[in-house]
């Protein structure tokens, strides 16, 4: 999973670069998918795509999404498709006896949630809002709320 999402932050970052008329907003979030987000919203070609996701060692996620409804004059600012992966690693432990001898065991006890969702931005000058709804699988049940409270600036 963490080459996948390196993955995608190295395939997203040239989008940086692309010339054109084209809008591009960076930012930072704190949310879904990964606690601490890097955010990339860029319309290519007429085509408005977003991104978003970090790595932070035991949590990591990441999210891609299309705004198929977008109004830059008002708060009320899209709604997009998203779907996205997430996971959160945990220290547990595990307790029994062996041979009249108490054990105790550590491990990784993983969480994971890949989902497919729909979320809405509202946004306030440079800081936004985005809650959302998604539906998927893992270790979560169906459907989860998803938030990202964060500021974008534009490029």
């Amino acid at each position: 999973m963490k080459k996948v999402v390196y993955g995608v932050m190295f395939v997203v970052a040239p989008m940086l670069s692309y010339a054109g008329e084209n809008r591009t907003e960076v930012g930072a979030s704190l949310g879904t998918p990964s606690g601490i987000n890097f955010v990339l919203k860029k319309d290519i070609s007429g085509f408005p795509v977003q991104v978003s996701g970090f790595y932070l060692g035991e949590i990591y996620g990441i999210e891609a999404g299309y705004s198929f409804y977008r109004n830059e004059s008002s708060h009320f600012r899209s709604v997009q498709i998203v779907v996205g992966t997430s996971v959160i690693e945990e220290d547990a432990y595990r307790a029994y006896v062996s041979s009249d001898t108490f054990v105790l065991q550590e491990y990784k006890d993983e969480k994971e949630w890949n989902y497919l969702g729909v979320s809405t931005t509202f946004q306030f000058g440079g800081f936004y809002i985005e809650p959302g709804l998604s539906a998927g699988s893992g270790d979560y049940s169906s459907p989860q709320l998803s938030l990202q409270l964060g500021w974008l600036w534009s490029l």
